[in-house]
């Protein structure tokens, strides 16, 4: 009903002014039905999935969890193999509580903020850290959760109970895999974010719920801050997800809102990081170009044909089954019309050839590493088990393939691990296991040291003689390891107090403010370079208090003159020491 200017009946007057709004709201009401029967998701509405078992779930992150920490106390604390990178963020989430004064900004820009921050409630009571109770814990804690995702993953598939349990325990004990999730390694941090979006993505492909699209953007936004990596998985699964709605007849509206709503946390949290690189370095990007890694090396040069090659022998070596799943997946996705196979296969391919890009791109300073096929070989575990799903009938063929493959990668990548040209302490890792000796003192197969009985001894002479804090110079970009095991930052003054400037200052003329100096003898060591006769022992000025291979601890005498002139005497100084 429609009304005319002339009407003057009052109810004919109310009518003119309801009814259009009632027409339109009638209308939107009706357009709102149509649009959401056109969504190919479900809003607002739970759909059928599969039944949660809160209690298996905890099963296996504890059970994971707590052998990764077990095998890693053996591994760390009785073997001596220990990654000085992990050393390095603890000791950066110990001075975050208990440096003086304590200090966020700890964090650095070194490495990706989270990959500390997630750790350093480990550091809340100093004993967990300098014991080294904290380094495997670590990274078990993550590489339980990894398990868990998995886990629901293979539920999610349809895999047989025994068979899933089979599948976890054979991935769970490859070698590779049981190094960097007992080690400590930030690498399993990232790679934990990542395999919980993955699972996200699985159960929106399967349920339709676009709840799991967002939960896997909030993981991505995590594994962003964690591994800068995982960005380029981040932007595949963008485009995964707009072109698998594209092609399930989405409309425009919904393919943009879905995907933006993915990208928006990661978006955020990436363009935050650069207003902080920016505010404080002057260089949003830096965190691209200056994100290191304690021990890496020179990167070196590679040609094509080098990282042909490498790329080839890391996914051999490290990932072998990728070799039968990429090429499945790609079949599956184009014969079977299946787009989230596809889309897996190119995650797949990214991850094997991510680090020669890396290498290509000069992002990285220790290229090529075998810790490179973890991703390659959690992707190829997760196309498997999309494969089992999308075979039917031959779900339990592929579930079998599945496990036999892991079980026979483990002697192969295991023997791999003691011969790889580009490894950290893979091949520690494996004589410690083959011979049950302590690897303190051995030698990597890039010709560091292995052990941390120098870290120790040092700390220990510290803590039982040196009791005033910020007594002691150090650089603690070479120290970190010392400083931990002290479970004592405050004792020192580092770079972190007052930032580079005051500490430099600091430095130069250091009888003014400490009673002693920490100096690295490695290469590296700020002091050292300034003081290089105190690195060795033979500055007179400055006596040697205590010493080991890596490290020495010289006296500052209240007297001491930095440009030359000093009345010093020779003598071991107990300045600042317990009395």
């Amino acid at each position: 009903m429609t009304a005319t200017p002339e009407t003057t009946n009052p109810e004919a007057a109310e009518v003119t002014l309801v009814a259009p709004d009632a027409d339109k709201a009638a209308a939107h009401i009706e357009a709102s039905k149509a649009r959401r029967a056109s969504l190919v998701q479900s809003i607002h509405r739970r759909t059928p999935d599969i039944t949660r078992r809160p209690w298996e779930s905890l099963a296996i992150f504890v059970g994971f969890t707590g052998f990764y920490i077990w095998f890693g106390y053996w591994l760390v604390v009785k073997m001596h193999v220990v990654g000085f990178e992990t050393l390095d963020r603890l000791n950066r989430a110990l001075m975050i509580w208990h440096n003086d004064p304590a200090k966020l900004s700890a964090l650095g820009f070194d490495y990706p903020p989270l990959a500390t921050l997630l750790i350093s409630p480990l550091a809340i009571f100093p004993a967990v850290t300098s014991s080294l109770w904290a380094v495997p814990i670590a990274s078990a804690v993550f590489a339980g959760l990894t398990m868990l995702v998995l886990n629901t993953m293979m539920r999610r598939a349809q895999l047989l109970t025994p068979l899933r349990y089979a599948a976890l325990l054979a991935l769970g004990l490859n070698p590779l895999f049981l190094l960097y999730a007992s080690g400590g390694a930030r690498q399993f941090i990232w790679i934990a974010f990542v395999v919980v979006a993955m699972g996200g993505i699985m159960a929106w492909y399967i349920t339709a719920d676009v709840r799991f699209v967002m939960l896997a953007g909030l993981a991505f936004s995590v594994a962003a801050l964690s591994g800068y990596g995982s960005l380029l998985w981040f932007v595949l699964t963008a485009l995964m997800i707009g072109s698998i709605l594209a092609k399930l007849g989405a409309d425009g509206s919904e393919v943009e809102g879905t995907t933006v709503g993915f990208a928006v946390p990661t978006a955020y949290v990436i363009a935050l990081w650069c207003v902080f690189n920016l505010i404080l370095l002057s260089k949003p990007f830096y965190w691209i170009s200056g994100a290191s890694d304690a021990g890496g090396g020179d990167p070196g040069t590679f040609t094509g044909v080098e990282l042909l090659h490498d790329t080839l022998s890391l996914v051999l070596y490290g990932a072998p089954i990728a070799f039968v799943v990429l090429p499945v997946l790609i079949f599956v996705g184009i014969a079977r019309n299946n787009p989230l196979s596809l889309w897996l296969g190119v995650l797949l391919a990214a991850a094997i050839v991510s680090p020669a890009l890396s290498v290509a791109l000069h992002l990285t300073d220790s290229p090529m590493q075998m810790r490179n096929a973890l991703p390659i070989l959690l992707f190829s575990v997760i196309g498997t088990v999309w494969i089992a799903r999308s075979a039917e009938s031959n779900n339990l063929l592929v579930s079998i393939a599945l496990i036999v493959a892991l079980l026979l990668s483990i002697p192969w990548t295991f023997q791999a691990m003691k011969t790889y040209r580009y490894q950290n302490l893979e091949s520690n890792f494996a004589a410690a296991i083959s011979t049950r000796d302590s690897q303190e003192g051995a030698t990597t197969a890039s010709g560091s040291k292995v052990g941390v009985r120098d870290e120790q001894a040092t700390a220990e002479y510290i803590t039982s003689n040196i009791t005033n804090p910020n007594s002691i110079l150090t650089d603690n970009a070479q120290t970190y390891g010392v400083m931990l095991m002290t479970g004592r930052p405050d004792l020192f003054v580092d770079r972190v107090d007052k930032s580079d400037g005051p500490w430099k200052a600091i430095a130069a003329d250091p009888a003014q403010y400490v009673d002693y100096m920490l100096l690295f003898t490695g290469g590296g060591d700020l002091l050292a370079q300034t003081y290089p006769n105190a690195a060795d022992g033979s500055d007179p000025r400055l006596p040697v208090i205590y010493r080991t291979d890596r490290y020495v601890l010289v006296g500052v005498p209240a007297n001491f003159d930095p440009d030359g002139g000093s009345s010093l005497s020779t003598q071991t100084s107990t300045n600042g020491a317990s009395q």
